[in-house]
């Protein structure tokens, strides 16, 4: 079959040139004849996979990436500029290229090329002689192109002179041999598994880095001395790719001091630390202890007198900003010195087709492929004890399964041959049980393979005579019946779909591999991954479709770094299926929010020139950072102090106690906020329900006295907010404004304080309504534009213009309402919200719940300093039942 990325190269490459693709006739044209020339060597392009090609170069056409955010140090002096005449980028004109040849889009190219010759900028000239250190570090997001990134930027370095780059490359081996995999391929052009040219090779093979570690080996000191070289010998830059383990790193450290009688000063070094935020994270194991491995790359770093060190992470909370106990100590203190990326701190924008959490789990997601897991519980329950063995799989995973076999002979008859196909299954920590369910799984693959060779060959009337070929159609007509593709096309690539399917487990004990590699698998492979803390962190599923995914974890950067099926799936997007419980729905729903208000404060903090460290400050203050905070220094307190910002910020109480006296008396104490406030003015009725301006802050300060809020919503705690309340009063502000907000709906009539309301309406999971605790949904009450209270037509319009400079199209958060009651002078704004809730399915209403929320105005990224912050305190208690401890998440 004629070679379809072949195709799309061609008619790509002739077009680099451009910024838009031609119009859709002349492309069309293009394509055609592209295809005719290629078919005197590939065979006759069909009628449908020229019109596949003209998508393809469309999409790769349209698709865009931003330059990001950037802070730097007010010492930071310029030199890429002064230099570049003078550089052969011999290394980067390679990967360039090599990109060029992966369908990356020219703009996303060329912006990749604009971004690492910032951050190239801002280590130093290694031709700059004397002693010098930089430290920087990258945020981007999961999945997202961070390997790519710091590619490109170890292509640059090694062209303008840096004789050594170190990579750390996780702390497993598989994540170590898959980061090796791609510096082989795209940086240095040679396979050091089979010893061959690759990748980059193919645009140049005259000149090849060396390297001391291989895609199966980890650096050892006897292999290194048996090549008995020294660096001096060496013409071309030294790379090693190393797993973060303190062993690893003081092996080569000691290598490095005992074979080179040099002292290393005449050989800048490049240090890349991938999943920087993970370097801390204490495993309770003695050889991965945080303080020694934090210990060992500052160790390593301090034998180069002349070193760059970068950083990159997709959690943005990083422990290196929180990990200090004071301000000073991050200002002067040694882990600013040594491992504080003092110099610069780089978020990265992802291309436009990133399928990132945003489109997944925010109100306004694009993607639908969010499915609820109802019926593990009694069959794999999401907290096992170690020796629990499964019997049998959950009927949502069979039909997972099927989902994964459908979805990719889809894909088959769009045309993506040759392609990688991938399901996760991601439900425990323990190998012993991740490894009977691969044997369950397997089983259950080999029973649908059967079926289908027998029936799937037969006229789909005669096929669906069988209980599996039925049991699929089902699957097809819910899910995939909109794809594009009638049953009988489905189902006549059902057995291509399925008979190269295999079960792999992913963890320590196992002998699998995650392999993708061309060399091994030249058209395609087709895997269901069973793991767990193996495909939590930096693990790519090549072709991920479908996920099925039960873990606990509330931690922020845990569960982003679990997600794995964030990335890119062009031409696929909408066959992925990624299927969790109710409660793990909430909590993205809940982290995502908390990241994209970060990441949009980062363009304030830009503008604003922070400089690094005071971004730190920022990072640390912020509500998210909150839980990582704790968990950090759980181990030494059993309360945990944590000093946080409510400028600009919603607390709400999104999780209440539901005892009915509790209930009860939550009630009274909202309604005398209502009768208190209509002493002072009378009420205005607005679409939102009713609104009191300018009431005395007093009043909300004694509702908060008396509320009994349940200890596990953190923001809501009556001690933090009553101080930032009185710091509010004693600079001038001493008034709210009030909201008692009625849906409109047909939930019927209630009065509080004798007003009318209907009150609103939060669907909740049966595990989340208990008589001691009731979560909301996604950890929210309030409805997205309920903020806006109060404020005149003439002023939301004016909100929703300046916001949609800021993003088109979008739906204007309620965070922009805060920014504005700031400006403008107004007070904090108290909702009271009166919630019927039900439980999933669409039950009866069970209960009605007070709740509020209180809008603080101000923008948190405005200034270089928080103008004031409040200190929360977490308990023990608190944290064993949120927060799946580390050392708990990797005991495989």
């Amino acid at each position: 079959m004629p070679d379809l990325h072949k195709l799309v190269y061609h008619v790509s490459d002739a077009l680099a040139k451009r910024q838009e693709p031609p119009a859709e006739a002349e492309l069309r044209a293009l394509v055609a004849a592209h295809a005719g020339v290629l078919a005197l060597t590939e065979g006759a392009y069909s009628e449908e996979q020229i019109e596949e090609a003209v998508r393809k170069v469309q999409t790769i056409f349209v698709t865009r990436m931003g330059v990001g955010s950037l802070f730097e140090a007010d010492d930071y002096r310029p030199w890429l500029a002064d230099r570049r005449g003078e550089i052969d980028f011999y290394y980067w004109r390679r990967y360039e290229n090599l990109l060029r040849s992966k369908l990356f889009s020219p703009p996303v190219v060329a912006t990749l090329d604009e971004v690492t010759d910032k951050i190239l900028d801002h280590l130093e000239d290694p031709l700059k002689e004397g002693r010098w250190a930089r430290r920087g570090l990258v945020v981007g997001h999961v999945q997202s192109g961070k390997t790519a990134n710091y590619t490109g930027l170890i292509c640059k370095a090694a062209d303008a002179g840096y004789k050594v780059i170190i990579v750390l490359g996780g702390m497993l081996n598989s994540l170590r041999n898959q980061t090796q995999g791609r510096i082989d391929s795209d940086f240095m052009g040679w396979c050091t598994k089979r010893n061959r040219h690759i990748g980059a090779a193919g645009f140049g093979s005259e000149r090849r880095p060396v390297c001391f570690t291989t895609s199966v080996e980890d650096f050892r000191k006897t292999t290194a001395n048996a090549i008995a070289l020294e660096l001096a010998a060496l013409r071309e830059p030294v790379v090693l790719v190393l797993k973060k383990n303190t062993s690893t790193l003081r092996n080569l450290r000691e290598w490095l001091s005992g074979n080179n009688r040099h002292n290393l000063k005449d050989f800048p070094m490049l240090l890349i630390d991938d999943e920087a935020d993970h370097a801390s994270i204490n495993t309770n194991k003695e050889d991965e202890d945080p303080t020694a491995i934090n210990r060992a790359i500052r160790d390593l770093l301090s034998l180069f007198p002349q070193s760059s060190f970068v950083g990159y992470t997709a959690t943005p909370f990083a422990n290196i900003f929180i990990d200090p106990d004071s301000e000073l100590e991050m200002t002067t203190g040694e882990i600013y010195r040594d491992l504080f990326p003092r110099d610069f701190i780089l978020s990265l924008d992802p291309p436009s087709n990133y399928v990132g959490a945003n489109e997944i789990f925010l109100d306004d997601a694009r993607l639908d492929c969010i499915r609820e897991i109802k019926d593990n519980a009694d069959v794999l329950p999401i907290r096992h004890p170690i020796h629990f063995r499964p019997e049998l799989l959950p009927d949502s995973l069979l039909r997972t399964m099927d989902e994964f076999i459908i979805a990719k002979a889809i894909r088959l008859v769009r045309g993506h041959i040759g392609k990688h196909h991938s399901m996760m299954i991601n439900v425990s920590r323990f190998t012993d049980v991740q490894n009977e369910l691969k044997r369950l799984v397997a089983d259950r693959l080999k029973e649908r393979r059967q079926a289908i060779a027998n029936y799937a060959g037969l006229p789909p009337k005669r096929a669906l005579d069988n209980r599996s070929l039925r049991e699929m159609h089902a699957v097809w007509e819910e899910e995939y019946a909109e794809a594009g593709f009638t049953w009988t096309q489905v189902q006549a690539r059902l057995k291509e779909a399925i008979d190269p399917a295999e079960v792999i487990s992913i963890n320590s004990r196992s002998t699998d591999t995650l392999d993708y590699s061309e060399t091994n698998y030249p058209n395609g492979r087709t895997i269901i991954a069973v793991g767990g803390l193996g495909l939590s962190r930096g693990l790519t599923l090549e072709g991920l479709m479908t996920s099925y995914f039960l873990r606990n974890s509330i931690m922020y950067d845990t569960l982003m770094q679990m997600g794995r099926w964030f990335g890119y799936r062009d031409g696929y997007a909408d066959l992925c299926r990624i299927h969790m419980t109710s409660d793990t729905i909430s909590w993205y729903a809940h982290i995502t929010d908390a990241i994209e208000e970060l990441r949009a404060d980062f363009k304030a903090m830009e503008k604003a020139k922070l400089t690094p460290l005071e971004f730190g400050l920022r990072v640390r203050s912020h509500p998210a950072a909150l839980i990582v905070t704790a968990r950090n220094k759980m181990r030494s307190s059993r309360e945990i102090p944590v000093s946080i910002s409510l400028e600009g910020r919603l607390a709400e109480t999104s999780v209440i106690l539901g005892n009915p006296q509790v209930i009860k008396d939550n009630t009274r104490v909202l309604e005398n906020v209502v009768t208190a406030a209509d002493t002072v003015i009378s009420p205005e009725q607005l679409e939102l329900g009713w609104f009191w301006r300018s009431i005395p802050s007093d009043v909300v300060k004694t509702a908060l006295d008396q509320f009994q809020n349940h200890p596990e919503c953190i923001l809501t705690y009556k001690e933090p907010l009553l101080e930032y309340i009185g710091w509010l009063e004693a600079a001038g502000q001493r008034q709210f404004d009030l909201l008692l907000r009625s849906s409109g709906g047909t939930g019927g009539e209630l009065k509080i304080g004798g007003y009318s309301i209907t009150p609103i309406e939060r669907t909740i999971a049966e595990s989340e309504f208990t008589a001691s605790r009731i979560a909301f949904f996604k950890r929210r009450v309030a409805s997205r534009g309920d903020e806006k209270a109060g404020l005149s037509r003439d002023e939301i319009e004016r909100i929703r213009e300046a916001y949609a400079e800021i993003k088109r199209g979008g739906n204007v958060p309620d965070k922009e309402y805060r920014k504005f009651r700031y400006v403008a002078g107004r007070p904090p704004l108290m909702m009271l919200m009166f919630v019927h809730i039900r439980t999933v399915e669409n039950g009866p209403i069970r209960l009605l719940a007070p709740t509020y929320g209180i809008g603080f105005p101000g923008d948190p990224g405005s200034r270089r300093r928080p103008e004031k912050l409040v200190q929360y305190r977490v308990n023990m208690v608190w944290m064993k039942k949120n927060v799946l401890l580390p050392e708990e998440e990797e005991a495989e």
